[in-house]
């Protein structure tokens, strides 16, 4: 039997291995230097609550969408943040019957994960429960497709495709107006893997993915054959947890070039083309890379920060003030990198020196996946629902 393992027990493990569990983490001292407003707040159910889920909103134009583990999916406007439509996945067929109705229904759990995407005009998500759905513009429902294994990233979308990766290691294409399936990819996957893959990325007609056994490669985007693989973590080690080399962060392709990193790895630039290795540097993480320019935003396995140049792979900063507390990966906003953490705070970089700037106190229940932008407005979802819009001037 393969094992999956992301709890939070077993996770806390990997990335704090060799401190003490005694050991008092204290936040670093910030000059604050700007002050990040509160556009408005709202609340998505109840959001993921203790599960290790990567669900996040996404900003489309005027709209915000976002969605909750036990299957609410909502659209409130940017603006002002007014509820536009709810959908409800655990209503039958997703009847437009339950449509805008207040109360939430305590049927079964539909168990949304992965996050939202959309294009084709239309809004795709998938389930752990491994159904992939597509819903309007209007939240009306398209079409809902069952594939093979848990849907734990947000769908890939380009080249008229669908792209789903699945926690049993395949990777699936799916038609966008109809969810028929267009072709399937599996990798085979170790016997023990952290509990989070790769999301995919479509790029100049291939499908970029990371596996469970440290590989990254490339899919031919019209029919599905593998066109390169190529080792960014390295099994070593005498045991199953040892030798965990999952990509579970979601590669970086700019300019014919991309960029993967691996736990228990190393960061590494590879041709687009040829997955020829331009460059590799020993850093390790599964959280997912920012960039903006040619400089890389890593947050690693234990929460170091790095500013690394895309063109050498030559650091350019390091912050270390979050090392060994639970973060997020890294967002940046402006001339700003923001993180969030398992406490609820946002931690405020300047992204051109690695210093801390600002620190908001949020929400509780603290950040499991990093904050998402459009470059006018930063969007935080914390565990528990709660969706905050900041803004800097």
């Amino acid at each position: 039997m393969k094992l999956q393992v992301k709890q939070a027990l077993l996770l806390a493990t990997l990335v704090l291995a060799g401190c003490s569990s005694k050991e008092k983490l204290v936040l670093p001292q910030v000059n604050t230097s700007i002050y990040p407003s509160v556009v408005w707040e709202k609340s998505i159910d109840s959001g993921v609550g203790h599960f290790e889920s990567n669900l996040t909103p996404i900003i489309v134009k005027d709209t915000v969408y976002a969605a909750s583990r036990a299957g609410l999916v909502t659209a409130f406007d940017l603006e002002t943040g007014k509820r536009k439509w709810q959908f409800d996945l655990r209503k039958p067929a997703g009847s437009s019957f339950w449509q805008g109705i207040g109360d939430v229904w305590s049927g079964d759990n539909a168990r949304i994960s992965g996050g939202l995407s959309f294009g084709y005009d239309k809004l795709y998500f998938g389930t752990e429960n491994g159904d992939v759905v597509a819903l309007s513009a209007d939240g009306e429902l398209v079409w809902r497709t069952e594939v093979s294994g848990e849907v734990l990233v947000k769908p890939a979308i380009g080249e008229g495709l669908v792209v789903v990766a699945t926690g049993a290691g395949k990777i699936i294409a799916l038609h966008p107006d109809t969810g028929e399936q267009r072709w399937q990819f599996e990798n085979e996957q170790p016997s023990l893997t952290l509990r989070g893959i790769s999301e995919p990325v479509v790029e100049a007609g291939g499908i970029i993915y990371g596996s469970g056994s440290g590989q990254v490669g490339v899919l031919i985007s019209e029919r599905g054959y593998q066109a390169w693989e190529e080792a960014v973590g390295v099994p070593s080690g005498t045991t199953d947890l040892s030798r965990l080399a999952d990509v579970d962060a979601k590669p970086l392709v700019r300019g014919g070039t991309v960029f993967s990193t691996a736990y228990n790895g190393s960061l590494v630039a590879l041709e687009l083309r040829t997955g020829r290795q331009l460059w590799k540097r020993d850093y390790s993480s599964f959280r997912n890379m920012a960039m903006s320019g040619d400089t890389i935003y890593l947050v690693d396995s234990v929460g170091r920060i790095y500013a690394i140049d895309s063109r050498s792979g030559t650091e350019q900063w390091a912050q270390f003030g979050l090392n060994k507390h639970n973060v997020t990966g890294a967002t940046v906003y402006k001339d700003y990198l923001v993180i969030g953490d398992s406490k609820g705070n946002l931690h405020w970089l300047n992204r051109e020196t690695g210093d801390f700037v600002a620190r908001q106190s949020m929400d509780s229940s603290g950040f499991y996946t990093e904050a998402v932008t459009n470059g006018t407005y930063l969007l935080v979802q914390s565990r528990n629902g709660e969706l905050v819009l900041l803004q800097t001037p």
